[in-house]
């Protein structure tokens, strides 16, 4: 993979991604430094050991539901890290119609994260591409304290090319120049809060992008301007907005990942906690749209903060179905 000195706006021909990457975790457990800026970390309620055999759990179940589903799932074994369970978080992976397929990695606000960035997890991606692959790195940014994580502060419609993104310590406004530099794709900025006034440290826990459907917890929003551009910039996309009150934040309901089987079958990822925390009208909605697939993971919700869309880094679209 090479670094190309320019590149053209990598919109891509789909959405929803039918080949994913998802990071078993060896080892899971709390990052005290991400604590600092997550506030949906909660302390562990057992023992590092059987905290580990449950997150492994929870995965292996996720994993499988999706197997079930049709999706294409890579599954990787991480190093000693208590977050590789979060891999959208330092990579994504763009299929542009007309270009080779690029792989971008990201500047993390904690050392810990920066761990993660594994070469031998690049040169898998690349072996699955259908050609060579570009690469765009922005962790150099860490060293100017500059900070973009992946699709945890980015939600992109990758079809529109415009992304979506509040302002955290995760995701700084000097890395969002160098992404829209860098992609030729425009985002949207807004600062986010939660009920207590703390700063939303990821984009993807109040809002997600899918085909036709745009999960959103408005009230996080406090700046009416910004809201008012928000809702604009999706009525430009012409998608419904399902509007998600604060209660469902908490239970991950915007945490969630519109897939594909390899046929083009629409698949809605979430977790358990987030599928019951819907209203009736909502899940009858959902299930209009897509097959839902659910899992429970309830540790790795409580002691990493983050629940499935966090779990899944998009590989596009492939040409032959297989599963590792």
């Amino acid at each position: 993979m090479t670094s190309p000195a320019d590149i053209a706006r990598l919109t891509e021909p789909t959405q929803c991604a039918s080949r994913v990457l998802m990071v078993r975790p060896g080892s899971f457990g709390r990052n005290d430094a991400a604590a600092e800026t997550n506030a949906f970390m909660r302390p562990p309620l057992r023992e590092p050991d059987a905290l580990a055999d449950a997150a492994r759990a929870e995965f292996d179940g996720l994993a499988q539901a999706l197997i079930d589903a049709g999706v294409e799932v890579i599954v990787d074994d991480e190093p000693d890290l208590p977050d590789s369970v979060f891999p959208n978080n330092w990579m994504t992976f763009h299929q542009p119609a007309d270009t080779d397929p690029v792989l971008i990695t990201y500047p993390m606000a904690t050392p810990a994260r920066r761990l993660e960035r594994r070469e031998s997890v690049i040169r898998l991606v690349g072996s699955l591409a259908d050609g060579p692959v570009r690469r765009i790195s922005l962790e150099h940014l860490e060293q100017q304290g500059e900070h973009l994580e992946g699709t945890g502060s980015l939600v992109i419609d990758r079809v529109a090319g415009v992304a979506f993104a509040c302002i955290s310590p995760r995701t700084t406004p000097g890395a969002l120049d160098a992404w829209e530099r860098a992609t030729g794709i425009r985002v949207v900025r807004f600062d986010a809060s939660d009920a207590d006034g703390v700063p939303i440290y990821h984009t993807n826990v109040i809002m997600s992008m899918g085909r036709r459907l745009v999960w959103l917890v408005a009230d996080t929003v406090r700046d009416a301007a910004q809201l008012a551009e928000v809702r604009r910039e999706v009525e430009i996309l012409n998608k419904r907005v399902l509007d998600l009150e604060m209660r469902q934040m908490s239970a991950m309901c915007a945490n969630v990942l519109e897939l594909a089987t390899p046929a083009g079958e629409p698949v809605i990822a979430m977790s358990t906690s987030a599928w019951n925390a819907y209203t009736p009208a909502q899940q009858a909605l959902l299930e209009s749209e897509a097959r839902i697939v659910h899992a429970p993971i309830p540790t790795i919700e409580r002691v990493g903060g983050g629940s499935v869309r966090c779990m899944i880094a998009e590989l596009g679209r492939s040409r032959s179905p297989k599963t590792h």
